[in-house]
């Protein structure tokens, strides 16, 4: 029995389908309708119990299809020859139209076009477009990476195999609800007496839940990680998902990650050297040199030298803003949450990038776009510089200054 072989006019259908929306949509139109016919007339024959439809029975005779069925279908494989066959093919997509209406694109399918997807974040790591990303990946970033964030992926750069993490933006899917996930923060583990077990029982921080209480305590089975040889006096951050059932919650969490012990260790700083006061010149003594008015608004300056903190205050004052000061000399005591409520509460940022931690700056720069707060970066904590980064904050240019950035607007 002879087979008619239709894979030529597919290939051409498929060939002449242009990349528009519309010409995709007719494709599939007529695919559907060349199924619906093929499995229509199939069913006519005898078939084994179970057996698939279409996809792996043998495809029909051009003998065995009535006349019509061959036209329309040879019609809309390779286009109508005259004006009945055309109207025919017209009538058969109109048909097909009421039957598959276009899917709506959803805002994942937005998202992905522009290689944005949704974090879905796990007690260790995080999924994002269905790949597993470790936690040794996300703690190597430099800015936090939370549930419900949507990350850009760069295809062209890999890191362990996978697209890179280029940034964290602040959108998020308005149909998705965040798990809320606590992290026990540079937790000291103990060891049970009388057991092969270990406890949590309090962090070096001092602000979490197994700090609340005495009896607050979290039980860690070693075997439940092997590979990763808990022992006690290590520190980590122990991951839980907060359902508001306090400790049973965090009974059922995991490691999330072990410290090295130079990320903790503050035993062993070496010695300050001595640095001899000077007299800290009075308000009046400055004046301002750039002509702006801040008309009231809050200036968070962000710097490392704590002498100074107060010392900036003037700048501010002068220019009729409201000055806010954020010591960041103690890099530990620093943490993103605090500098996301201090930045979301600023009008202005300014980073003094000379005596503060790497951390800080980026976190800093993430949460300012993250709220869409002017930021801008002085090289050094001084008035003059503090002064120049509020003007470029305010009127919308680079954060950084250039080396050859002309001075003739200065008196």
């Amino acid at each position: 029995m002879e087979v008619y072989d239709y894979r030529q006019e597919l290939i051409d259908l498929l060939n002449n389908t242009a990349d528009d929306p519309q010409s995709l949509l007719q494709t599939q139109r007529s695919l559907t309708t060349i199924l619906n016919i093929l499995n229509h007339y199939q069913e006519s024959k005898p078939v084994k119990q179970n057996a698939p439809r279409f996809v792996q029975r043998k495809v029909q005779s051009s003998n065995e299809l009535p006349p019509q069925a061959r036209k329309t279908l040879k019609s809309l494989l390779t286009g109508p020859a005259n004006d009945e066959e055309k109207s025919t093919s017209i009538t058969s997509s109109a048909t097909s139209s009421s039957v598959e209406a276009p899917k709506e694109i959803t805002e994942e399918e937005r998202l992905a076009a522009d290689n944005r997807y949704l974090v879905h974040r796990k007690l260790s790591g995080a999924e994002i477009n269905h790949r597993y990303y470790p936690e040794v990946i996300l703690h190597a970033l430099p800015f936090p990476v939370e549930d419900g964030d949507i990350a850009q992926l760069d295809y062209e750069q890999k890191v362990r195999g996978l697209p890179v993490i280029r940034r964290i933006t602040g959108d998020h899917l308005s149909d998705y609800t965040p798990e809320k996930v606590n992290v026990i923060e540079y937790g000291e583990l103990k060891r049970v007496p009388g057991s092969d077990v270990l406890q949590l029982s309090k962090t070096i921080k001092g602000n979490s839940i197994v700090d609340e209480a005495p009896e607050n305590t979290i039980v860690i089975d070693p075997f439940k990680y092997p590979g990763r040889d808990i022992k006690p006096g290590m520190v980590i951050d122990f991951a839980y998902y907060d359902r508001g059932n306090g400790l049973t919650d965090a009974k059922d969490g995991a490691i999330r990650w072990i410290h090295e012990k130079q990320d903790y260790d503050t035993t062993k700083q070496p010695a300050k050297p001595k640095v001899v006061k000077k007299p800290a010149n009075p308000r009046h003594d400055y004046e301002k040199k750039l002509d702006y008015d801040l008309h009231q608004r809050k200036v968070l300056v962000i710097t490392g030298i704590r002498s100074k903190v107060k010392g900036l205050k003037p700048v501010v004052d002068k220019h009729h803003g409201l000055f806010r000061g954020l010591d960041a000399s103690a890099e530990e005591k620093v943490s993103s949450s605090k500098l996301k409520r201090e930045i979301r509460d600023a009008d202005f940022v300014i980073v003094c990038i000379d005596a503060i931690h790497h951390r800080i700056s980026q976190l800093a720069n993430h949460h300012a776009k993250r709220y869409e707060k002017p930021l801008a970066i002085a090289n050094v904590t001084s008035n003059t510089a503090v002064e120049r980064a509020i003007a470029r904050a305010l009127n919308g240019d680079p954060a950084y200054a250039e080396s050859s950035e002309d001075l003739k607007n200065y008196k």
